[in-house]
């Protein structure tokens, strides 16, 4: 999917969430560290009200959130937290490491460090913190990132602060979080919209990841987090969260541009139609009684246990709700996924689908219809469902049908794994940002951030091009081994054995990789255990064909030392004199299959020979030494 993202006035941002690595979090001492799946000690439970913000108006998207009407459990642990996590006690001061490593970054990104920041409150009601609200200062502005071919992206602000707790699961209407999380450090880099392309955007996001990888942050999943801010000139700035993988990014904003587009489209034909707003959406009308008895197998189990149907007139408005948006999502589903978020209902049915997919049968129709008083421009919809669920999800369809008017609504979207989005809340607005008043201003003094500064670590594009043309490999494979956390480790093997950097590379990335997704705890193996593999290597005690069998039992055995394995293998070192006469013995066995496949029989020869010394001597050396005797025995039968 293109287009002319020029003429479109595309405009795109990044904020980019990234854990820091210090010991402790950011307001209190805890250690900063995830618990894993350790079961909690105890639980807390909490409702969540909107408040007014410092100008006396409401944040929408708070509204949103508690018109969800969500219960809030927190899930805490005595050892690791204090009462800080719970909002019970105010917060210690600013955790020192955390700071310096953000000013670090900040200078990275040649952006001006704030020398008075002062902490704020940012107000939340989706229940991530259990005050309501995150502690955030601004410590940096005006920066910039440049990419590869010279262009700067602005960073707006640079932001420390505390991160959320993080969603364990959640149960009809009630949100389980966990409160490990609840206070790591993190930053928060903001971009300016300077982006104007798909592929630039993931090239800046890249570039970004890699430079706060080169710092002291957290290098696990999970640990760095990517929202997209996307608009075009007739549409308007959409955040999109949750960007998981850079590959997404392009697809993401293609996506949305399609969907405003078409956003657009509606509003314009909409007016074509001279429709008015204020007067579209007629009452709803109780359909319960009247299909009751309906073929529709679904809605007459849902009426006779006590759910009610309801139907809603939209004047004028028929093929709107069946445009297309984006792939497989439509204006109905605009709606129905808006519905869904606010008041739990699963799903809306309107007259632009084919509704005798869902087994209505013709009288069925005619009875809607008629009762509707619905003519052939109108489009009708069919909710079923509790009447508060239904009072909610009323409210939400008779918005967003009177929005479609103005266009593309202003909205925080969840990202999906097939490029589309899907609304999570409103767009947070600015009424909800106020000064902490538990916390003293903080001073970034000139010394300590000159001191920062001569000793920033180098640019990791400029590691990238050195690694790539020192040992003749593409620039993704060094990109891989930094966002791996791999590349120190490198450098200490290919200090131990320099002869064979790709094997290097393989064994990093390919081999860990192909483990893990057998189920293999790659996590067991140690810098120190790689490293002594690759001495054996290099004493040639073991083949290369070894490696990933020595990888496999040391994630299986993790205390079992590297030398143990290699014995518990069998895996012995093979002299030359000891090859040539195994592969003697494989060459004179085999002399009927030699004499009738000539050198084809060196594959089923090689496989022979493999099942007896692999992993005990390279698998080069045995091949180059086979094909030796193979072609001697064959000039022996001439």
């Amino acid at each position: 999917m293109e287009f002319d993202y020029n003429n479109l006035g595309l405009k795109c941002g990044l904020e980019i969430h990234q854990q820091l690595n210090s010991n402790t979090k950011l307001f209190c001492r805890c250690p900063n560290e995830l618990q894993g799946t350790r079961k909690p000690d105890f639980t807390l439970k909490r409702e969540m009200r909107p408040v007014l913000g410092e100008m006396g108006a409401f944040d929408q998207a708070m509204l949103t959130e508690y018109e969800k009407d969500i219960s809030i459990v927190y899930e805490c642990y005595n050892d690791v937290m204090c009462t800080y996590e719970i909002d019970e006690t105010p917060p210690f001061e600013c955790n020192e490491e955390a700071r310096r490593i953000a000013i670090q970054i900040a200078q990275l990104l040649n952006s001006n460090v704030i020398e008075e920041m002062h902490v704020c409150r940012k107000n939340y009601l989706d229940g991530s913190v259990p005050g309501g609200f995150q502690r955030t200062m601004i410590l940096a502005k005006d920066g910039y990132i440049t990419l590869e071919n010279d262009k700067k992206i602005g960073i707006d602000i640079i932001c420390l602060e505390e991160d959320a707790a993080r969603l364990i699961k959640a149960v009809q209407k009630t949100n389980y979080f966990r409160l490990d999380r609840l206070g790591i450090p993190l930053v928060e880099i903001t971009t300016k919209p300077d982006i104007s392309h798909p592929n630039e955007c993931k090239e800046c996001a890249e570039r970004l990841g890699l430079l706060l990888w080169s710092t002291n942050v957290k290098k696990v999943l999970g640990s760095i987090r990517q929202d997209v801010n996307v608009s075009i000139k007739e549409g308007t700035r959409i955040e999109i969260k949750g960007v998981q993988k850079l590959d997404w990014i392009p697809l993401l904003i293609n996506h949305e541009i399609s969907r405003q587009l078409n956003l657009i489209k509606i509003k314009k034909e909409l007016h074509n139609r001279e429709l008015k707003a204020e007067s579209i959406v007629d009452e709803p009308l109780d359909l319960s009684k009247e299909l009751a008895k309906s073929k529709c197998n679904f809605v007459a189990k849902g009426i006779k246990s006590g759910k009610k149907l309801f139907g809603i007139n939209c004047k004028g408005l028929k093929g709107i709700f069946g445009t297309q948006l984006m792939p497989d999502y439509r204006f109905g589903t605009e709606v129905s996924s808006k519905v869904k978020s606010i008041s739990g209902l699963k799903g809306l049915i309107h007259s632009d689908e084919n509704l005798k997919k869902y087994n209505f049968s013709e009288e069925d129709l005619k009875i809607m219809r008629q009762k509707l008083h619905s003519q052939d421009d109108d489009c009708y919809i069919l909710v079923l469902g509790k009447k508060k669920e239904f009072e909610k999800a009323l409210e939400v369809i008779k918005k967003r049908v009177i929005y479609a008017f103005k266009g593309v609504p202003p909205e925080t979207r969840r990202a999906l794994e097939n490029g589309n989005t899907e609304f999570l809340r409103e767009l947070h607005g600015g009424a909800r940002l106020y000064p902490d008043t538990d916390s003293q201003a903080i001073l970034n003094t000139d010394d300590e951030i000159n001191i920062i500064t001569d000793s920033l670590p180098e640019y990791p594009w400029i590691i990238i091009d050195r690694y790539s043309k020192k040992y003749n490999t593409e620039p993704r494979t060094i990109k891989e081994l930094i966002f791996n956390d791999y590349l120190p480790l490198f450098d200490k093997i290919i200090e131990i054995y320099p002869e064979n950097p790709t094997l290097i590379f393989t064994t990093l990335l390919e081999t860990t990789t192909a483990l893990k997704r057998d189920g293999k705890h790659i996590e067991n193996i140690t810098d120190e255990d790689y490293m002594r593999i690759f001495t054996l290597l290099k004493k040639k005690e073991i083949g290369k064909e070894a490696i990933e069998e020595m990888m496999i039992t040391k994630t299986e055995n993790p205390h079992t030392p590297i030398h143990e394995i290699k014995e518990k293998l069998g895996i012995e070192k093979v002299d030359m004199d000891e090859l040539d006469e195994i592969l003697s013995e494989i060459v004179k066995k085999s002399e009927q299959l030699i004499k009738e496949q000539e050198m084809r029989a060196m594959g089923p020869l090689m496989g022979d020979a493999m099942q007896k010394l692999r992993g005990k001597i390279d698998g080069a050396v045995i091949s180059k030494h086979l094909k030796n005797l193979i072609q001697e025995k064959l000039k022996e039968m001439k």
